[in-house]
């Protein structure tokens, strides 16, 4: 194994052992008590040094930390994408009542960036922009930074290593085919990589809690980014996205279960936000579905409420009484303190591409459409090891949501779909808002998925937020959008006070204000 020449040792190892003294002591400390008194640069190889770097890396795709959990995954995207609600008042400040505070809507740009971009730069470095090492960082920064463009829109990301404090933004296009770029070259790389290296045991798979190393999956990972991106630019980048979702089906991408990515965590945050805290409940959409559609997942997905039954929170009550919604009437997020953390699974696979063949974006047309419909649904029940029992012909819709401790935040959806392909409408969108709505039955807790699938598609059918409590700063000039959901967070004030210039240039790449009510590229109507 090649070991590294051109780099300070000690300054590494320093900023290695600072930056994950806690997460990984035990690891470092074994490495550092070989030599106590004066390591030196050929004691380490570069698997050694950057492997101690990936587990922070891998993090950001989804938080297992608690806090920042709470306040990326739970607060905006499980919220937005209907699966969770916040119940803490938090003096009357929330994202569900579109008022969250200016450092709420700072926290997902400057905690991900920096969580990312500390560490991933080390790689960069050391690498020297080449190898299986660094092509394994890209592909963890498109799975994080697509988040975070998600959320914002236009952000820095062709330029990044001499931070944020005067660096430019790209616009989302861009965005998109850089990181799709970057995918297809590490996608190159460890393939050849994996050709070069086989029967050997990985140097890195004690870094990876994900595939252990494995990095044929790594690969398919890869493809099933870039299928997701893809799908998501299509309506708006059509021959590009054509293009790119047709070598992502060809590559492989994940089409088993046993090849789904999962964040291990033995301290699981919906868990103790809901149970040791109190602070998150199930959403009322997702529980008024799940109960209409009598869907096997849902014990899998929730805890059972008062009354047999469950039953969800509005998202968007107005002075929320925490002491009501987080007690027994109510179903949590039934997860235990070690249930891990879904990053991307085979279902989405197989709803991209039923998506795909009922737009004409791959062939097979309605047909194969429903064919890959059903194949996502089968697929999402053998993950959660239920029946499928009918589900499949399932002819009922979503019930009525009662809130049994306030009858004025009862709720039904307002033009009801059913799970059964050929029931209850033929139109093409009707069979897109059933793609998506099973989609997002699947894909959950991934909420900053299901938000961008309801902003560009509409669905699934989201309930609105009990009260509208936006100001012009953060929904804009529109304040009656009680009956949308935010489309995005506006840019962190922390980027207009030290990085004006660039923020003032990203604003007029958005195309609409620097508010939550201006739709990001994709999300915009062809």
């Amino acid at each position: 194994m090649k070991t590294m020449k051109q780099y300070n040792l000690k300054e590494m190892i320093m900023a290695i052992a600072l930056s994950f003294a806690i997460l990984l002591s035990s690891c470092i400390d074994d490495k550092l008590n070989l030599h106590p008194t004066d390591p030196t640069e050929d004691d380490f190889t570069e698997a050694e040094i950057l492997g101690l770097l990936f587990p922070t890396l891998i993090s950001t795709m989804h938080y297992a930390q608690e806090n920042r959990n709470q306040m990326v995954d739970q607060m905006v995207g499980a919220q937005y994408g209907g699966y969770m609600v916040t119940i803490n008042n938090w003096q009357g400040t929330n994202f569900g009542t579109f008022n969250p505070s200016t450092n709420w809507v700072d926290y997902s740009f400057s905690t991900i960036m920096v969580d990312f971009y500390s560490n991933y730069n080390k790689v960069k470095r050391v690498t020297e922009s080449k190898g299986y090492i660094y092509a394994w960082a890209n592909i963890l920064r498109v799975g994080t930074m697509l988040r975070v463009t998600d959320i914002y829109g236009p952000i820095p990301y062709s330029q990044t290593e001499a931070g944020f404090e005067a660096v430019k933004y790209d616009n989302v296009q861009d965005v998109y085919h850089n990181m799709i770029a970057d995918l297809n070259n590490s996608i190159e790389v460890l393939n050849s990589y994996i050709l070069s290296s086989q029967g050997q045991e990985s140097p890195l798979a004690e870094y990876d809690n994900v595939y252990k190393g494995d990095f044929s999956k790594w690969v398919k990972f890869a493809n099933s980014l870039k299928l997701r991106m893809a799908i998501r630019i299509a309506a708006v980048d059509t021959e590009y996205a054509k293009k790119a979702i047709e070598e992502a089906i060809i590559a492989g991408p994940i089409v088993s279960n046993v090849d789904n990515a999962f964040i291990p965590t033995d301290d699981n945050p919906y868990y103790k936000a809901s149970v040791s805290w109190g602070d998150l409940a199930i959403s009322a959409t997702l529980s008024a579905y799940m109960n209409g559609y009598t869907d096997p997942r849902r014990s899998g997905y929730m805890t059972m409420a008062t009354g047999s039954t469950y039953r969800g929170v509005r998202m968007g009550i107005k002075d929320i009484d925490k002491s009501v919604y987080s007690g027994s009437n109510f179903s949590k997020p039934a997860f235990n303190a070690q249930s891990p953390l879904l990053v991307f699974c085979a279902a989405e696979t197989a709803f991209l591409k039923a998506e795909a063949a009922l737009k004409g974006w791959i062939a097979g047309g309605d047909s194969q459409a429903k064919a890959f419909y059903e194949e996502g649904i089968k697929l999402s029940m053998e993950q959660h090891k239920v029946s499928i029992g009918n589900y499949l012909s399932g002819t009922t819709s979503p019930e009525e949501y009662k809130d049994i401790s306030a009858s004025g935040n009862n709720i039904t959806v307002s033009n009801p779909i059913t799970v059964s392909w050929d029931n209850f409408g033929t139109t093409q969108n009707t069979k897109l808002e059933k793609i998506i709505t099973q989609k997002w039955l699947a894909n959950f807790p991934l909420g900053m998925e299901s938000w961008s699938d309801h902003r560009r598609t509409g669905f699934p059918q989201l309930f609105p937020a009990k009260d509208n409590l936006s100001s012009a700063g953060f929904i804009g000039a529109v304040t009656n959008t009680s009956s949308r959901m935010a489309r995005r967070l506006p840019f962190p004030d922390s980027q207009y006070r030290g990085n004006s210039e660039n923020v003032k240039k990203a604003v007029q790449m958005l195309g609409g204000d620097d508010v939550a009510n201006t739709d990001l590229w994709w999300a915009k109507k062809p």
